[in-house]
């Protein structure tokens, strides 16, 4: 509620006891209590006499008028047969509404923003088919990529509107483009035309909000004294108007209008803090109400110092024809009422952000719902809502309505019903993943589902790749369910939704039957339910999906109940792709937590706390010409050749509005915030604010319950530690595990569960145990990740398939024709699976590129003498060891054996990775090549038994200074080397018969381009809190 005095003031009992015939307006500095002294002149007039019916009280908005209500209620302390405060646009629709009621003509239907920007899309898709076939009716500079986007469709609704309000005609706007020599005004005279012309085949009296208020304005004009065809509006005597500073030029003629048919019109408003000129509401439209003025002088609201900053910024602001209100500045020192800080980065922004929020919250018992952080504009509002809630911070936004399909929950819902309208045997892959991922499945069980459906399908001998095996499951959920997984079962359930779906489709099922479906079959409601019932930053997001949930079920039932012709897929898929958010009102309670907002949806509201965040150098005040494409600002300007700088002029003043409602807003408390780096600096607005301070130093109580558990555990399980302090933090940490906080419970900490199993990973007691040569080298150099990759850890990667592709074709090569192995390659190609079609361009760029060197080695080699023994050669070699039932078995398939001009083999690896080294040191310490050395050695490559050894090799596919390859070289055993190897094999089957496996962290878990599996355990966790 507002801070103002218990008693009015002389000035508002003033205000209050004027006669009920007075009109004209009100206006007071922030804090004067403008709307107390309203809501006290409802109450007197009422007292006086006037019934409720024959007065009304009018706001520039809806969401104003619901909060006024309660409020007025409260005040007038008697039944009314209906609310007593209303917005222009429903006090429009009413007059509206009754004069079609008495004429018998269809009621008028409210035009939504998505179905305006739906309509001008398809208007510009038309143009732009039309271009491929004629001239365009555009200017060549507003190409048709550009007319695409949504911030052109949004000038584009902007303008029209702009035209509706001001009565301008398509062909008055013709004639004005040719006087003014503006080509593209021209072109909107055409659009608007059609625009319209659309609009009049709409079934059912559609208008949008500015046409209602611009008939409404003709009809209260026009309709004789006491006209029955007025309705219950015949029968007004006085109108109140709050906040009338953000009156559009229409809802200003919609009060003359009224005022002449003998309607009081007193209008409560401050000039100064206006913020609506960006849709036409400009102060001088408040001053056309002026026939008599009254002046509230007194601040109720916030500290000396608060008041005064206020001034100063009111003070630069250029005069809207009412200035009778302002004080001025006095320059008062700087207190602890008003502070302002920079910060070195954003992170460290929210950082102090949070943590003042949380002391004035825990040390001054201020009640969350009680502060505020004001932003500049809606991006910076749903950050600041993400972020102070990963910082434990309770929040509920008030900014500007978001558009319906920007939350996850109904993006998935609408693109699940997208998806069933499409053939099953048109579905692209993309289009089976987001269904999946729509459905429920995240990455990692869709992973799994993929893994699952592939093995099965080894099993039965198939070879088609896991991407058909998704599609064919689509069609057939059968697939799915003879896979008994928790991911092929939820995937089943969403094949099942599609189809019913595509059945309810074919039916002429409405939006909200379509919508429902997919509801009830994700099973989300007892989910969100569960987590909205509780605290923290899952709970607000439950609640805010909920929220959401029911606002597109709304917007469902509303397009059944219109019938205006759009099948309901269509209208559900422009939701989906519709930037614009729906016109509708929050449902249901706020949310107790700091409200966060831009300093428009600030309107009528104060705090204990402000904190104004992000006022950047270049984006408070930001400078840019609202509408300079399509020039909307100069269609309500008779002299059209405004200099730019006054226009300029214009916005940083209405900036200066922007920046007074935020300050004015807090009581007790007021903080600025800044980010000064390296890319930006703090705005010239701090020029008027105490000198900035830098981060405060943190407290050591962290003010949050998971920052307290985490320092208690750091305590508890840190040496250095006194025993006294880790006894107190052992307390605290039961007392909070019994309250059921999260973390504080020892059972729920990390690695200090017993082992599940003692036994070792390989037992050769039981059974042999296989070694892979190309392993050995993964276990030296990080036993973690050698153990995560037995244990089935390594999901593979397109590229890995690329190698395999490689080797397969040099498999299969008799020759080095490079087109031979690349058909080779392509044939196989469809079994790789990348995350974006430009990875799998530029991946195949790379295989044709390794292919050609490929080839270049094979005819290489065939010009030597060299000729080739055996492709994909197997082998095993037994090593007993001494204390187990079973040997160990080395085993393993060779790339390539050769036989070189003098009778001598060489064994051939081949390697296609990036990151291959090159030199003879590494081949020479290489043991996947000893492997196959001492599998030569002993025999276990039948097809060169006995012949002499030459030694191996790799074959890397990078360029060296003479060849498009590589080849490095591990010479032939000699007694040293081969007990060398020998030796590392021993080492190896110890730790694969281990029960624990060392991590080097420092040389290999921790090195980004070591690229192992062991990362697991290093990076840091992803998660939304």
């Amino acid at each position: 509620m507002p801070a103002v005095p218990s008693r009015p003031d002389p000035a508002q009992l003033a205000v209050i006891a004027l006669d009920h015939t007075a009109s004209g307006v009100v206006i007071g500095a922030p804090g004067t209590g403008k709307t107390a002294t309203l809501v006290n002149r409802v109450v007197a007039l009422i007292d006086g006499g006037m019934t409720p019916e024959e007065l009304l009280v009018l706001t520039p908005t809806r969401t104003a008028a619901t909060g006024l209500r309660d409020r007025l209620a409260v005040g007038v302390g008697v039944a009314t047969s209906g609310p007593l405060a209303r917005s222009v646009a429903a006090f429009a629709y009413q007059v509206v509404r009754a004069h079609a009621v008495h004429t018998g003509d269809e009621p008028p239907q409210l035009l939504t923003g998505p179905d305006e920007d739906r309509i001008i899309g398809d208007l510009l898709a038309g143009d732009a088919e039309d271009e491929q076939n004629g001239p365009s009716r555009w200017p060549e500079w507003l190409a048709s990529d550009i007319r695409s986007t949504p911030g052109l469709r949004a000038e584009i609704r902007a303008f029209l509107a702009e035209m509706t309000t001001l009565g301008i005609e398509p062909g008055r706007l013709a004639e004005r483009a040719d006087a003014t020599d503006r080509p593209v005004w021209a072109s909107l005279a055409s659009f608007a035309q059609e625009y319209r012309a659309v609009r009049a085949r709409m079934r059912g009296a559609h208008r949008d909000a500015a046409g209602l208020v611009r008939e409404a304005v003709g009809l209260l004009r026009d309709a004789p004294a006491g006209s029955p065809a007025l309705g219950s509006v015949a029968g007004l005597r006085a109108i109140l108007v709050d906040d009338a500073q953000e009156l559009t030029l229409g809802g200003v003629e919609l009060l003359e209008a009224c005022r002449t048919r003998g309607i009081a019109v007193l209008a409560f408003g401050d000039p100064d803090v206006g913020s609506g000129s960006f849709r036409g509401a400009h102060p001088e439209n408040f001053a056309r109400l002026a026939t008599t003025t009254h002046v509230l002088d007194r601040v109720h609201r916030g500290t000396a110092a608060q008041r005064d900053l206020t001034a100063q910024v009111t003070s630069r602001i250029g005069a809207a024809g009412l200035v009778a209100h302002r004080h001025p500045p006095v320059g008062l020192d700087p207190d602890e009422s008003v502070r302002a800080f920079t910060l070195r980065s954003g992170a460290e922004e929210f950082d102090v952000i949070a943590r003042l929020l949380r002391e004035r919250h825990v040390h001054d018992g201020i009640r969350w719902e009680d502060c505020a952080v004001i932003a500049h504009d809606s991006r910076q509002v749903t950050a600041l809502e993400a972020e102070l809630s990963a910082r434990d911070v309770p929040t509920a936004a008030v900014g500007p309505a978001r558009a319906l399909a920007e939350t996850v929950i109904v993006r998935d819902l609408l693109r699940t019903v997208d998806l069933a309208a499409v053939a099953s045997g048109e579905r692209t892959d993309d289009d089976v993943l987001d269904a999946l991922i729509g459905g429920g499945l995240d990455p990692v069980e869709l992973r799994r589902l993929r893994a699952a459906l592939r093995h099965a399908e080894l099993r039965s001998g198939g070879e088609r790749s896991a991407r058909d095996l998704l599609a064919s499951g689509m069609r057939h959920p059968i697939e799915f369910d003879m896979i008994d997984t928790p991911e092929a079962r939820r995937a089943a359930r969403v094949a099942r939704t599609l189809a019913d779906l595509g059945e309810q489709l074919q039916a002429g099922a409405t939006a909200h039957e379509l919508l429902w479906t997919v509801w009830e079959q994700r099973g989300l409601e007892r989910q969100l339910r569960s987590l909205a019932d509780g605290q923290g930053s899952m709970a607000d997001g439950a609640r805010r999906d909920l929220d959401a949930v029911v606002a597109l079920f709304e917007a469902a039932k509303r397009h059944g109940e219109r019938e205006d012709g759009t099948a309901p897929i269509d209208y559900l898929r422009a939701l989906l792709h519709s930037e614009v958010a729906e016109d509708r009102l929050r449902t249901g309670t706020v949310t107790s937590g700091v409200q966060i907002s831009t300093p428009a949806a600030a309107l009528g509201l104060e705090f204990d706390t402000v904190i104004i965040s992000g006022v950047q150098d270049g984006v408070w005040p930001n400078l840019r010409l609202r509408g300079s494409l399509l020039e909307t600002a100069r269609l309500a300007e008779e002299d059209t050749d405004r200099d730019t700088a006054d226009r300029r002029r214009a916005v940083l003043h209405d900036e200066l509005r922007l920046f007074a409602r935020a300050v004015s807003r807090a009581r007790s408390r007021l903080v600025v915030t800044a980010v000064d780096d390296d890319d930006s600096g703090p705005s010239v607005l701090f020029e008027l604010l105490p000198p900035a301070m830098p981060a405060p130093r943190s407290a050591e109580h962290p003010l949050t319950l998971r920052g307290l558990v985490a320092a208690h555990r750091r305590t508890l399980t840190d040496a250095r530690s006194a025993e006294s302090a880790r006894a107190g933090a052992a307390g605290q940490l039961a007392l909070l595990a019994e309250a059921g906080v999260p973390g504080a419970d020892p059972a729920q900490w990390y690695g200090l569960a017993e082992p599940t199993s003692t036994s070792p990973i390989r037992d050769l007691d039981a059974a042999p145990l296989r070694i892979s040569p190309s392993r050995i080298h993964a276990l030296e150099q990080c036993q973690l990740d050698w153990v995560i990759g037995d244990l089935g850890g390594d999901p593979g990667t397109a590229v890995a398939g690329l190698g395999t592709l490689l080797h397969a074709a040099l498999e299969r090569a008799e020759a080095g024709d490079a087109e031979t192995l690349w058909a080779f390659v392509e044939e196989g190609w469809s079994q790789l699976e990348f995350d974006a079609a430009w990875i799998d361009e530029a991946e195949r760029r790379r295989a044709r590129d390794l292919v050609d060197r490929l080839a270049a080695y094979l005819r290489d080699t065939e010009r030597d003498g060299t000729n080739l023994v055996g492709a994909e050669p197997h082998f095993e070699v037994t090593l007993p060891v001494p204390d187990a039932a079973h040997p160990a078995i080395l085993s393993g398939y060779i790339d390539r054996v050769e036989r070189t001009r003098d009778g001598r083999v060489v064994i051939v690896d081949l390697k296609t990775g990036r990151y291959e080294a090159t030199g003879d040191q590494a081949a020479a310490e290489n043991p996947q090549l000893a492997a196959y050395q001492l599998a030569f050695e002993r025999g276990a490559i039948p097809e060169v038994a006995g012949a002499d050894g030459g030694g191996a090799k790799l074959l890397v596919l990078k360029g060296t200074r003479n060849a498009p390859y590589a080849q490095p070289r591990q010479a032939p055993f000699d007694d040293e080397t081969r007990a060398a190897f020998l030796s590392r094999v021993e080492e190896a089957v110890r730790v694969m018969r281990g029960t624990s496996f060392i991590a080097p962290f420092e040389e290999h878990c921790r090195d980004d381009h070591t690229r192992g599996l062991c990362r697991i355990h290093t990076i840091g966790p992803v998660s939304s809190a």
